[in-house]
C-alpha cells in the first residue's frame, strides 16, 4: 500500500502562520483569492489607478450619465427579447418581426431578469503576489445580479455549445492529463512550451472579436437549433455596455471583454480558437505534436527548428491587438496545477504543482460544516494528486504535505490520517479492479427528483432523520401522485465572516469616499 502511514509521519509539527493586514477607514480594493499582506494604501491606490488612468480601456461617467445609460440599456434589453421571441401560436415566421430563435424557456428566463433591480457592477482588484518581483494588481468587476448579466448567462450558455469546434479546447488540468496519456513516446526533438496571454480581456478588441466570431459561426455546421442571429446580437449587447461602480465613482470599459460577466471566459476562448483554427494549426500543426489552451494558458509540444520556431511565435501575436507571452521550448513547464517533463526515455511525465505563495487555508474543524464534508475533501484532493503524479514518490509526498497542513489547520492527527489511509485504499482498489458492470440505470428527470433545500447547523436535524421522516410520511404518496423518486436534502450554509469581510460593493466612510481620492480630473 501506498498510504502515508510510516516513518516520516512521525517527524510531522505543527506549524501555522497567520497575518492580518487591515484597518483604518480608507477606501482600497478588495482582496480576492490571491490577496497578499503588507501592501499599503499607497501601493493599492496606485495599482487601482493604473487600470483606471487607461482611458483607452475606461472612461469615467457621471451618475447622471449612468442613470441615462441604464434607461438605454433597459430598452436595448427589451428590444433584444421582441426581436427573438419564440412565435405565437399561429404566427407565421415568414412575416413574423421575430426570429422565433429563443425557446419558451430563454423567454421565461428573460422576462424575469428584465423584472429584477437593475444593480451596478462592482469593481475591485486583487493582488498577483506570486508574480516576482514586483506583483501587478488584477481588475476584477463583479456583475452577479445584474439584469445585463443575466442576457450574458444566456449567451454564455449557447457559446458553451461551440467547445467541439475549438481544437484546442481544455476544460482543465484532468481533461489536459486524459489527452497527454494518449501520446506514447515523444521524438528526440520534442520540447514542450507554454504561453501566456498580456491582459487578455482587455486587450480583445470588442469590435473585432465580434466580427471573427460571427463570420467564423456562418462557417460551421452548428447545432440544430442554435440561434445564430440571437447570439450575435446578445454579443454586441453584453461586450459594448459593461458599466460599473467603484464606491461613488462610476465607468464604463469602452475595449475588451467586458469584464466580470458570465460569458467571458467562452467569449476569449472561442475568439482565439478562431485563429486557432483557422491559421496557427494549418500553418503550424506538422510541428505541433500536441497544442491546447486553457482561456489565457496555452501549452504544447514542439518538434520543430528554430527558424519555424520564430515563425510560429509571429503568427501566435498577430491576431488583433492580443500578444502572447511565449517561454522558449524545453524539457520541463509548469501548466494549471501540473508539472510536466520530458523524461530520459523520452516520455511525458507530471506532478503537481502548486504555488509558492499559496496558504493552504483549508476549513478549520471549528467550521459548522457537515460532518463528511472534511471526507469528502481529503478523498477529492488524494484523487487529484493520485492522477497527478507520475511517480508514486511524489503522490506520498502530496499526501503527507496534505497530512501536515490539516493538522497545521486544527484537525486532529489520527482523524485526517485515517482519511487519507481510507481514500488511498479506495484510489488503489478502484485502479486494481475498474468496473466493468454496464450502468443499465436510467437518469432520473428533474421532475422525477425533490430537494429540500435546508440550511445546515450543527446541532440541526441530521441528514437521515430527514430522510427518515420524509419516507415515513409522505414519499410514497409524492411518488405515486407526482411521480417523485428521489429526495435530496441540499445543505445551504448560513452567513460567515467572509460575507461580511469580503464584500463586492465598496465600504466608503464618511469624508473618505472614493472620488476624494480620485476627483473628476484625477481619472
Amino acid at each position: 500500500s501506498g498510504s502515508v502511514d510510516g516513518p516520516r509521519l512521525r517527524q510531522i509539527g505543527w506549524r501555522t502562520s497567520r497575518g492580518w493586514n487591515g484597518g483604518g477607514d480608507r477606501p482600497r480594493g478588495h482582496w480576492g483569492k490571491d490577496r497578499g499582506g503588507g501592501r499599503d494604501a499607497t501601493y493599492i491606490r496606485q495599482g487601482i489607478e493604473e487600470h483606471l488612468r487607461n482611458d483607452r480601456v475606461y472612461k469615467r461617467l457621471t451618475k447622471t450619465q449612468v442613470k441615462n445609460e441604464q434607461k438605454r440599456l433597459q430598452y436595448l434589453q427589451a428590444a433584444f427579447k421582441g426581436r427573438h421571441r419564440p412565435f405565437r401560436p399561429n404566427e407565421n415566421p415568414a412575416t413574423s418581426s421575430s426570429t422565433g430563435e429563443l425557446t419558451e424557456a430563454d423567454y421565461i428566463y428573460l422576462n424575469r431578469a428584465y423584472g429584477a433591480e437593475d444593480r451596478l457592477a462592482r469593481f475591485r482588484m486583487t493582488l498577483k503576489v506570486h508574480k516576482k518581483p514586483n506583483p501587478k494588481m488584477r481588475p476584477i468587476v463583479c456583475c452577479a445580479g445584474t439584469r445585463m448579466n443575466h442576457i450574458s448567462k444566456w449567451l454564455d450558455f449557447q457559446l458553451q455549445r461551440l467547445k467541439p469546434f475549438v481544437p484546442t479546447y481544455i476544460k482543465d488540468s484532468h481533461d489536459l492529463l486524459a489527452k497527454l496519456r494518449n501520446i506514447g513516446g515523444l521524438p528526440p526533438n520534442a520540447r514542450l512550451f507554454t504561453a501566456d496571454a498580456v491582459s487578455m480581456y482587455t486587450n480583445i478588441d470588442t469590435e473585432h472579436a465580434i466580427r471573427v466570431i460571427g463570420n467564423w459561426m456562418d462557417g460551421l455546421d452548428l447545432p440544430a437549433g442554435f440561434p445564430l442571429r440571437a447570439v450575435n446580437d446578445a454579443m454586441g449587447l453584453v461586450m459594448r455596455n459593461n458599466i460599473f461602480e467603484w464606491g461613488d465613482t462610476y465607468f464604463r470599459q469602452l475595449l475588451g471583454t467586458a469584464m466580470g460577466t458570465s460569458a467571458a471566459c467562452m467569449w476569449a476562448t472561442v475568439y482565439y480558437g478562431v485563429h486557432e483554427s483557422t491559421t496557427l494549426i494549418p500553418t503550424h500543426g506538422d510541428n505541433l505534436l500536441i497544442f491546447l489552451r486553457f482561456i489565457d494558458d496555452i501549452f504544447g509540444i514542439w518538434t520543430g527548428n528554430a527558424a519555424a520556431w520564430e515563425s510560429f511565435k509571429r503568427d501566435v501575436n498577430k491576431f488583433g491587438i492580443l500578444t502572447w507571452e511565449i517561454d522558449e521550448p524545453s524539457t520541463s513547464v509548469d501548466f494549471l496545477d501540473l508539472t510536466i517533463s520530458i523524461s530520459p526515455d523520452d516520455r511525458l511525465t507530471t506532478k503537481t504543482f502548486q504555488k509558492a505563495m499559496n496558504l493552504y487555508q483549508y476549513i478549520p474543524p471549528h467550521s459548522a460544516h457537515p460532518p463528511g464534508m472534511m471526507k469528502g475533501i481529503v478523498y477529492g484532493l488524494l484523487r487529484n494528486y493520485y492522477s497527478q503524479n507520475s511517480n508514486e514518490s511524489d503522490y506520498i509526498h502530496m499526501a503527507v504535505l496534505l497530512l501536515r497542513r490539516l493538522v497545521a489547520r486544527g484537525w486532529d492527527r489520527t482523524y485526517i490520517k485515517s482519511l487519507i489511509q481510507s481514500a488511498d485504499s479506495r484510489l488503489r482498489s478502484a485502479e486494481a479492479q475498474p468496473s466493468t458492470t454496464p450502468n443499465d440505470r436510467r437518469p432520473l428527470t428533474n421532475k422525477e427528483r425533490l430537494f429540500l433545500h435546508y440550511e445546515y447547523h450543527p446541532g440541526g436535524m441530521p441528514r437521515g432523520e430527514i430522510r427518515q421522516i420524509y419516507q415515513s410520511t409522505c414519499g410514497d404518496l409524492l411518488e405515486s401522485r407526482l411521480g417523485i423518486k428521489q429526495m435530496t436534502v441540499a445543505y445551504s450554509r448560513p452567513k460567515n465572516v467572509r460575507d461580511v469581510f469580503v464584500r463586492a460593493k465598496l465600504h466608503q466612510a464618511p469624508g473618505r469616499e472614493a472620488s476624494t481620492y480620485f476627483p473628476r480630473g484625477g481619472v
